[in-house]
């Protein structure tokens, strides 16, 4: 049982670049939002930067992951930071699911407007 103690610090920084890669998919995904006009941020700081443009999110973002990532990597021997940083992973992975859902229902809601659209158009034509 030594080894799994062992490897525990590579588990921790596999754990993290996890974490680095789901942040980028719900950064990409934030700003791509924001441009369709699809998403009202609540966060009133990314709102803020959000409204001056990608660049200062982006930054803000990586920011917060950096300061973040940091604990983790600095305390990457212990079984709590491997605990924590799988807690941060699977919170970010759930958050993943949510944006896959979100997409999903503006998929459907957009192509049935366009089909009620059509019917609409379409029934303006009927002689009555």
């Amino acid at each position: 049982m030594e080894w799994v103690v062992e490897a525990r610090s590579h588990r921790v920084i596999c754990l993290v670049l996890g974490i680095w890669i789901l942040n980028g998919f719900d950064l990409a995904f934030t700003v791509l939002s924001h441009d369709q006009g699809l998403l009202h941020e609540e966060n009133p700081l990314a709102r803020h930067m959000l409204a001056y443009g990608t660049a200062s999110i982006v930054l803000y973002k990586i920011g917060l992951v950096l300061i973040g990532s940091y604990p983790l990597l600095r305390f990457r021997t212990a079984r709590i930071t491997e605990m924590g940083a799988f807690v941060i992973l699977i919170a970010y992975g759930l958050l993943g699911i949510h944006w896959a859902q979100c997409y999903d229902l503006y998929t459907f809601t957009a192509l049935h407007n366009v089909e009620l659209a059509r019917t609409h158009a379409l029934s303006s034509f009927v002689p009555q």
